[in-house]
Parts: structure tokens; C-alpha cells; sequence
């Protein structure tokens, strides 16, 4: 029987979530994501009021969120070389520290603190998320594992959608910096709440936690980390320009605002129907991760014509598709890790982090020139993540016929005769 069933043992659910599901650490860690992702949103909701009070050029904003992106990857690299910790909502809770004084910082002294922002809240977001992907892993169940990813990436789009509706409806009252110290109280509060669910003397993470060297990357684990940075580079350029790129076709600033929102919304529904289904049909998540890189490309396809028609189907397409998969994708990544998720989900995440400083890069520059040439260029990003998405899957088939790669355990093994991490050193492949 194929299935995509992460290895775990059940019955030692987490005493840090009584529920057998793991349904409120899913929670959990998709409110730990939306926060730590403002310090990115929140400047590019801003950009036009923070230009214009201190003549900044967009250039310069689109370095201080390619600092965010940067600081990520950092953040990533430096969880792949740690050892999950005994209680991982302390290590929550100093990121949402480290983030609410990064945004404190920006609204007392911007010209620095903006900068001091996003290389806090990149670095805290990077380092928690191959930690959350290992949480999820252990303590949700099987059915739940995959929709608690979908939730927990669904989060990203979310925190942008909830940074392009507060700046406007609050900046001209309040102000930008209001904006930003008041994100920065939530996230104080939700770093106290975050303290008070890991309980003093709490080691509920020991049991589960595996030693030994840093995984070596193999070429399941590069192809997916691959995958991940091309389709960073799609989304991320998608979200900075697809609202510029509508308005110099011809629509107004509202009509292309609907389409961006409408692609957000769309994202969400996709990451979070993907991760239901693939919940109750297991074998079907490689079908779902290359179709959805497959639909990006053509989304981003359409953004390249002339027709604003033909755009804003492709705007929908490339929201869906070629943003979709970021929950599929650490899901799988970590499947065949048990134990290691945290270390394998680094990987991927270090992949994200560049592509995501990359993409908006890539376009910017090629939009001065031609921006049908930088959804081109898009386009082709799309295709390179769906051929590293095939290669992976190619080695999955291989893992699957009795060849895995060295420490690999194939996707496709029952849980049930699969070693629980706990009963096994961990050994680099």
C-alpha cells in the first residue's frame, strides 16, 4: 500500500499539546508565522509613505526586503547545523522577541532600524521554520500532518493581505509608525502567551530528539531545495510587481488591487485545500507539487501578453500554482527524514530564502528593460522548479523500488513498519 504517512509514533503525542490531532500546535505555528513574516509585508505596504518622507528610491526599499530574505537564509543555514531543542516554543518565543524588537526599532529610528527589521525578523523567521516543520511532524497526526503544513504557509500570504489592509486604514490616521510599534506590541504578547505553553521543566522534546552529524545533501534534497528556490523567485516577483505591471496595461489602481488580492486569497484556498486532500489521499502529493509548478509557469505565460484579460487569468494561475506549493513542498522534503525533518526542511527553506531575495531582484532590473521579459524570465523559473520537482519524484520511485539514497527512507514505506526516530542514531548520508 502506498502512503505518504510521516513516520511517528502516535501514542507519545506531545504533553505540550493534549490534543491527539495536534490541531493547536498547527495553530500555533501559523500565528508564530504570520508575525514573524510582517517585518517583510509591512515595509512593502509602506513603501510609498516611507519613500516619500525620506526619499527613498525603490531601489533602496527593495534592498531592505532583500535584507529580510537574506537574513532568512542565514537563519536556515544556521538551524541546519542545531539540534532541535527540548522545548521548541522556547525558541518561538525568542523569535517573536527578536521580531517585535526589530519592528520597535524601525518605528523609533527608520532610517536604521527598517534596515535592523528585516535583518532581525528574516533571520528569527528562517531559524524557526525548519523547527516549526519538526513540531508539526511530531505532533500532529497523520491525517492533520499535511493540512498543518498547508495552514502554516498559508500564513505568509495571509500576513500580506493583513499588512496591504492595516497600513492603508490606519497609516492616515495613525500613522506609518504606529503601524509598525503596534505589530511589534502583538508580537510582545504573543512572545509571553508563546512562554506560558512551554511549562517550566518541559523537555517534552527530548524523547524525540536524534544526534549526530548535519545531513549531507543528497540529490533528493538538492532537486527540492531547488524547487523551492525557483518557485521563490515566482512568487516573491509576482507579489512585488504584478499590481505595476496591471496598471501600465491599462487598469486602474483599484482593478489591479482586486487581482493581487484575489491572487492572495486564491494562494491561501490552494495551500490549504492542497494540504487537506493530500491529508486523506496521500499518493497523490507529487501529482499536486508538479501540477502546481506546471500551473505557475503557465500563469506567468499569460502575464508575458498583451492581453489584460489573458493577465489577469495568469495573475490567478500563478498565484495558485506557482505559489501554492510552499507547504507541499517541506512537507515532502521531510517525509523521508523521520527524526531529522528539522535538518532535512532547513534544505528547502535555505532555498526559499534565496529565491525569495532573488526574484524581486531579477525583475526589477528586467522591468526597466522589458517587463514582458521579466515574466518570461518568470516563466522559465517556473519550469526549472517543475524539473527539480521531477527529479526529486524520480528519486522517490527509486527509493520506492529498494534503491534510496543513503539514509533516505522511501515516501512510500507504511508507517506503521517505519523505525521510530527515537529508536535509531542518526547517520549521515
Amino acid at each position: 500500500m502506498n502512503t505518504l504517512a510521516p513516520a511517528r509514533d502516535h501514542a507519545a503525542t506531545s504533553p505540550a499539546d493534549p490534543s491527539p490531532s495536534g490541531l493547536p500546535t498547527a495553530a500555533r505555528v501559523a500565528a508564530v508565522t504570520v508575525l514573524t513574516s510582517l517585518p517583510v509585508f509591512l515595509p512593502g505596504a509602506a513603501n510609498g509613505l516611507i519613500s516619500a518622507e525620506f526619499g527613498w528610491s525603490a531601489a533602496r526599499m527593495g534592498a531592505v526586503l532583500a535584507a529580510y530574505w537574506l537574513a532568512s537564509l542565514a537563519g536556515a543555514f544556521v538551524s541546519k547545523r542545531a539540534a532541535l531543542p527540548p522545548a521548541v516554543e522556547r525558541t518561538l518565543t525568542a523569535a517573536l522577541g527578536a521580531t517585535c524588537l526589530g519592528l520597535l526599532c524601525a518605528a523609533a529610528v527608520p532610517a536604521v532600524g527598517l534596515w535592523l527589521s528585516s535583518a532581525m525578523g528574516g533571520f528569527a523567521y528562517g531559524f524557526t521554520q525548519p523547527h516549526t516543520n519538526a513540531l508539526l511532524m511530531r505532533r500532529c497526526s497523520a491525517r492533520l500532518t499535511a493540512f498543518a503544513f498547508g495552514l502554516k504557509q498559508a500564513a505568509v500570504p495571509a500576513a500580506t493581505l493583513l499588512a496591504s489592509m492595516a497600513m492603508p486604514a490606519l497609516a492616515g490616521r495613525a500613522g506609518w509608525r504606529a503601524v509598525f510599534a503596534g505589530t511589534a506590541v502583538l508580537c510582545g504578547l504573543a512572545a509571553v502567551l508563546m512562554a506560558r505553553t512551554a511549562a517550566p521543566g518541559d523537555r517534552s522534546g527530548t524523547a524525540r530528539r536524534v544526534g549526530g552529524p548535519a545531513l549531507r545533501g543528497d540529490v533528493f534534497l538538492l532537486a527540492l531545495s531547488g524547487a523551492g528556490f525557483f518557485g521563490a523567485m515566482v512568487g516573491n516577483g509576482l507579489g512585488g510587481f504584478l499590481v505595476l505591471s496591471l496598471t501600465s496595461r491599462g487598469a486602474s489602481l483599484p482593478v489591479a488591487g482586486v487581482v493581487a488580492t484575489a491572487g492572495a486569497a486564491t494562494n491561501i484556498a490552494v495551500r490549504l485545500i492542497a494540504g487537506w486532500l493530500i491529508g486523506r489521499v496521500p499518493r497523490v502529493a507529487w501529482v499536486a507539487l508538479t501540477g502546481m509548478f506546471a500551473t505557475g509557469a503557465v500563469g506567468t505565460a499569460l502575464l508575458a501578453q498583451g492581453s489584460l484579460a489573458l493577465a489577469a487569468v495568469g495573475a490567478l494561475l500563478a498565484y495558485g500554482g506557482g505559489w501554492g506549493w510552499a507547504g507541499l513542498l517541506h512537507y515532502v522534503i521531510g517525509l523521508p527524514y523521520p527524526g531529522r525533518e528539522q535538518r532535512a526542511t532547513a534544505y528547502s527553506q535555505m532555498g526559499v530564502s534565496l529565491g525569495a531575495a532573488s526574484g524581486p531582484m531579477a525583475c526589477g532590473l528586467l522591468f526597466t528593460v522589458n517587463q514582458d521579459a521579466a515574466w518570461t524570465a518568470l516563466t522559465a523559473a517556473g519550469v526549472a522548479a517543475l524539473v527539480c520537482a521531477l527529479v526529486a519524484r524520480g528519486r522517490n520511485v527509486r527509493a520506492r523500488q529498494g534503491r534510496p539514497p543513503a539514509g533516505v527512507q522511501p515516501l512510500t514505506q507504511k508507517a506503521s513498519t517505519r523505525t521510530a526516530p527515537t529508536e535509531h542514531p542518526e547517520s549521515a548520508p
